[in-house]
């Protein structure tokens, strides 16, 4: 229930400083998502699954990039705090467990995320810094 409320917090707008550690990559939205920031353990919380909606009550859909690519190595590294082997390991402890639960979906390309971002409510994921984000997609900052 904390995290849940953490959550309805977790997108604010307002002038909070984004973590340098994001320089990598960037963190994209469906523009459904409430907000233009999001907390570090919050947006972590998602994409493990340990969460599952957005403060606004919406379901949050998290999409990660392939297992080999260098952005999914810098989101996984800054965000969830963990190698890319280390999050494939949580997520086979999690489909097999008592209560399993299903990992992000997982797309192979910056461009294939957008997509999936920009057609699904609710939806979070990111790309490089070099990607061109078309108007159906918002990027938020992610702050400690």
């Amino acid at each position: 229930m904390r995290l849940l409320a953490a959550l309805a917090t977790a997108l604010v707008i307002g002038g909070a400083v984004p973590s340098p550690a994001a320089d990598d990559f960037v963190v994209i939205v469906n523009p459904s998502v409430v907000g233009v920031n999001v907390r570090r353990a919050d947006l972590a919380a998602v994409f493990l699954r340990k969460a599952l909606r957005w403060g606004g009550g919406a379901t949050a859909v998290p999409v990660d990039q392939s297992g080999t690519s260098a952005v999914r190595k810098a989101f996984s590294d800054s965000v969830l705090g963990m190698p890319v082997a280390t999050a494939l390991q949580y997520w086979q402890k999690q489909m097999f467990g008592m209560n399993p639960l299903r990992p992000p979906a997982v797309k192979g390309s910056d461009a294939e995320v957008i997509a999936f971002v920009e057609k699904t409510e609710g939806a979070v994921g990111y790309v490089s810094r070099a990607a061109t984000l078309p108007p159906g997609v918002k990027a938020i900052a992610v702050i400690d």
